[in-house]
């Protein structure tokens, strides 16, 4: 269970890690500056997406969104 689950979050981005959250350190600048808008672009859909249930919004490659429940 992640921090945000287990303080009841309806809507749970997922982006970078713990300790740097809103970008990638690892990325050169220019990259970064484009994960950090795709995590801003997706807080913006997840405040625009209804949900009943805790819902996960990732920006990772790969990661599907889960709707409904995690």
């Amino acid at each position: 269970m992640s921090i945000a689950e287990s303080v009841g979050a309806n809507r749970i981005i997922i982006g970078g890690d713990f300790t740097y959250p809103a970008g990638d350190i690892t990325l050169p600048p220019e990259r970064e500056e484009a994960y950090r808008v795709r995590i801003l672009e997706k807080a913006l859909e997840a405040m625009r997406t209804p949900v009943d249930a805790p819902t996960v919004f990732s920006v990772r490659k790969g990661e599907g969104d889960s709707k409904g429940g995690i």
